[in-house]
């Protein structure tokens, strides 16, 4: 999966939107034609679209790191979701993950 850091720096009192639906349409606008297939909000506590609970299983992205039935979420998105780019919006926080 490719990666992208999109960074957006301001000066004076202007602060950029950090909504997950306004930094999704940003990277579909960016990197059109490809749309959003999953994203991870750090600012949320990790807040994600995972396909595991969708299918009424445990979410394995949010177990401790140590643990060894941790899967970070970029490896389910490359793999199960299909995702070809990584958008990171670093002063939100998120992922956006579009195919």
């Amino acid at each position: 999966m490719h990666r992208v850091e999109v960074k957006i720096e301001t000066q004076g009192g202007f602060r950029a939107t950090e909504v997950i639906a306004d930094l999704r349409n940003v990277a579909e606008i960016l990197f059109n034609p490809l749309r959003l297939v999953g994203f991870w909000d750090d600012q949320a506590g990790g807040l994600h679209l995972c396909p595991q609970e969708q299918m009424g299983r445990e979410c394995l992205h949010k177990l401790p790191q140590r643990d060894p039935r941790h899967v970070d979420y970029a490896t389910t998105a490359d793999d199960q979701l299909r995702a070809i780019l990584e958008v990171n919006f670093p002063h939100a926080g998120l992922l956006v993950y579009l195919r």
